[in-house]
């Protein structure tokens, strides 16, 4: 069972979101803290699997806390739990797992901790990248357990999200899709206004593949259609 903490000033929060990780059955709630920067004196003491952060907190932000225990001893999931969209862009610039808005959902925590189940215990733990599966999309060869796409003599290694992305908009050449029907299909979820980060994905997705000689593929912005993923011809 994976441990976590949870740092919100609110108390109401806390408590909810303590009673929906205990009622998941895979989620151990070792602390909570009402103060983040107690956080700092006892991290590397409690070694929490997971840290579920509140964002807006009147002694330190959430942003802020994630920044300081970015060199932490030990390797851990950020979660933010906020009110607020329009922080995500910062969320993920501090290495944040998920970003999930208030009021909670218990399905969509319920999808949280399966990627962060995921992404502590890949397939591919237990199977070497010679023997999985692979997938040819015009230029691009997908190891399936890996993540990771080839393209010519480059091989990128991309987040879990950024392979789905990936893996989606090739299988689908040259179509586009909305930003929210593109989350729905990728997070078997609507939206629910958190379409941006589906944007930091798309623009580090667009980054690494910008990085490949000759630029193979690109993912562009199809006036009133959507994100698309072009080849370049032949």
């Amino acid at each position: 069972m994976l441990k976590a903490i949870i740092v919100d000033d609110e108390i109401l929060s806390i408590r909810l979101l303590e009673s929906m990780l205990q009622a998941s059955g895979s989620i151990e709630v070792i602390e909570t803290f009402l103060n983040p920067k107690d956080v700092l004196t006892t991290i590397d003491t409690l070694k929490p699997d997971i840290l579920f952060l509140d964002i807006e907190m009147a002694e330190m932000t959430g942003l802020e806390l994630a920044s300081k225990i970015e060199d932490a001893s030990h390797q851990m999931d950020i979660v933010f739990v906020t009110a607020y969209e329009h922080y995500a862009l910062e969320a993920f610039d501090v290495q944040a797992t998920d970003y999930i808005l208030k009021p909670l959902d218990y399905n969509r925590l319920l999808k949280t901790i399966e990627r962060l189940y995921e992404r502590r215990y890949p397939m591919n733990s237990i199977m070497s990248i010679e023997h999985e599966s692979t997938k040819v999309i015009h230029t691009l060869l997908f190891h399936i357990h890996s993540g990771k796409v080839s393209i010519g003599d480059s091989v990128l290694t991309l987040s879990t999200k950024e392979f789905q992305i990936l893996f989606f908009l090739a299988q689908h050449n040259y179509q586009a899709f909305p930003a929210a029907e593109l989350y729905r299909r990728i997070w078997d979820e609507d939206s629910i206004g958190q379409t941006q980060a589906l944007r930091v994905h798309i623009s580090n997705l667009r980054k690494k593949l910008d990085a490949i000689p000759g630029q193979p593929a690109k993912i562009v912005m199809a006036r009133g259609a959507g994100y698309q993923l072009v080849f370049q011809r032949e």
